[in-house]
This record gives C-alpha cells, structure tokens and sequence, in this order.
C-alpha cells in the first residue's frame, strides 16, 4: 500500500513536469505559480529548519569551545596553584637555612646541621630519628638544639643515623637556671597522656628563690651533656608549686617539638 502511494506521488511529479514543458507559456506560467503557491509553505518550513540547524550547530561548537577553555584554564590555575606551594615551602626552608647558618656561624665548627628522618609513633613525643651519626662525628649524649633553643640530647647512635631523646620525655634530667635570677634547679619532661600537653617541669627550686612567670629558663652547663646558656623555655603563669624545702614550675619549651623539621647536633 504504501509503495503504491510513493508511486502515485512520483507519477504525479513527473507528470507535473511533462505538463510544465509541454504546455505552451501562458499556462505553463500559470502552472509555475500554481506548483510555487503548493510547495511554497515546504520551502519556508526547510529554510526555517535550516537556519536553526545552523544557528544550534554554532551554539554547540561555542559551548564546546568554552568549556574547553574553561578547562584549560581550570588546569593553569591548579598547576599554578602547585607552584605557589612549591614556591612557599622553598622561602621557607631557605629562612630556616639562613637562620641555622647564622646560627652555625656564631656559635662554632661543632655544630652538625641534621634533618629529622622519623619519629617513633609509640613514642611520638620522647624521641626522633635524624639523618646523621657516628661517620659524621656524633656520639652518644650530644646536645640537640635549635635557633629557638633546647630540643634534647643524642641517646643510640648508628653510622648514618642518630636518636634523640626530646626534652619532654619524662626520662630527660637537665641541669638547669632560672636566667632572671640565677636559681637553680633540674627540668625533666613531664607528659600527662594523650588527653594532656607534653611540657617540661622545673624542680628543685630553692623555696627562697624569687621566680616568677615569663621568666626564662636556661641550661647551667652541669653534667657536661648540655653546654651552658641554651635556652629552655619560659616558666608559665599560675605554674608554681612549693613543697617542702623546694619549688616546681612547669615549663613552656622554648622549640615547637611537633612542628621540627632540621636541628643541630653539638658535637664534642
């Protein structure tokens, strides 16, 4: 059936166009208009449809090219985003450079410039590994500091690492001085468990002694570990405690212990 309507349809046409060159010019013009007014609304329905065609092809290829664009900027900014961290963790070890080369500079020939290798997630605040030892001229008991002050001594040492014993281990005796006002005492770490802040506490502070917070506590050089001067850190307020004959203050260190990434070994 419907092969018989495409024949029909098909006849028709070529029929029309028998007629419209056998026709004489009078009634193939009127022939002519005729066909024009039947297929004129088909001709402006393709060009409509063509010009839409058209116009949503550009629409795609433009959001196409946009969101290409927009990835590709996209992928600049992370890349330059990298950059800048790069860039800012390079400025900063530099300045941590140029202090501890400063630092090297005005103290002496024994200091050994080492970067922090590990930490015992057992002991996390007791101890830390470093990246020199024995063939660099460490030995066991070797003061460890920083341009800031006291971070602990050397306690196992290997041929090319060294452990570190932190001050605020519990195990940690330093021989110590109130700098304001020349009182002795002993600091050791004190570390209250994972709900509390692992600090330091001065003992053995003459009951007579006058000590107050914000004063700065330093290494007296007793015990021949520790060189005299380092700085501790600093007493904290409402920190004093008296018993017996004696007075215990706790102590902020003078280094953030959590935040190290390079010291310095004082080798002897």
């Amino acid at each position: 059936m419907l092969r018989r309507s495409y024949l029909a349809l098909l006849g028709t046409i070529i029929l029309s166009l028998v007629l419209y060159f056998a026709l004489p010019a009078g009634p193939s013009l009127r022939l002519r208009s005729l066909v024009t007014q039947l297929f004129s609304p088909v001709l402006s329905m393709s060009t409509a449809f063509q010009r839409w065609w058209d116009a949503s092809r550009q629409e795609v290829q433009s959001r196409t090219a946009l969101l290409q664009q927009n990835h590709q900027l996209r992928e600049q900014l992370a890349l330059q985003m990298q950059e800048r961290l790069r860039l800012t963790e390079l400025e900063d070890e530099n300045r941590r450079l140029r202090d501890m080369a400063g630092f090297r500079q005005a103290v002496g020939p024994r200091l050994k410039p080492a970067r922090i290798t590990g930490r015992d997630p057992s002991n996390w605040w007791k101890t830390i590994i470093l990246d020199i030892g024995s063939s660099d001229g460490v030995t066991e008991n070797c003061a460890v500091v920083t341009t800031a002050g006291l971070v602990g001594k050397t306690v196992a040492v290997t041929g090319g690492t060294s452990r570190v014993q932190l001050i605020v281990d519990p195990n940690c005796k330093v021989s110590a001085l109130v700098q304001e006002t020349r009182s002795p005492g002993i600091v050791e770490g004190v570390f209250e468990g994972l709900g509390g802040e692992p600090g330091c506490r001065m003992d053995f502070i003459g009951r007579d002694a006058k000590v107050f917070a914000k004063y700065t506590v330093i290494t007296s050089g007793l015990g021949g570990v520790f060189p005299k001067g380092i700085r501790i850190g600093t007493l904290e307020p409402a920190a004093l405690n008296e018993s017996g004959l004696y007075k215990s203050a706790r102590i902020k260190p003078a280094v953030d212990l959590n935040r190290l990434e390079e010291v310095f070994v004082i080798c002897r």
